[in-house]
């Protein structure tokens, strides 16, 4: 998925421990949680 700001990101549930995250890929291909709150500011459309 990409968020309005162009960052691209991946969701992640687990159903056996109900954890979720949101990762994102570094510039050298490791994959790092970002919090849901990044992802909701990150998301957020500006304003026309």
């Amino acid at each position: 998925m990409v968020l309005a700001d162009g960052t691209d990101v991946t969701f992640v549930s687990c159903h056996r421990c109900e954890r979720r995250e949101w990762l994102t890929a570094d510039d050298d291909g490791t994959w790092r949680a970002i919090p849901i709150e990044s992802v909701l500011q990150r998301s957020a459309r500006k304003p026309r």
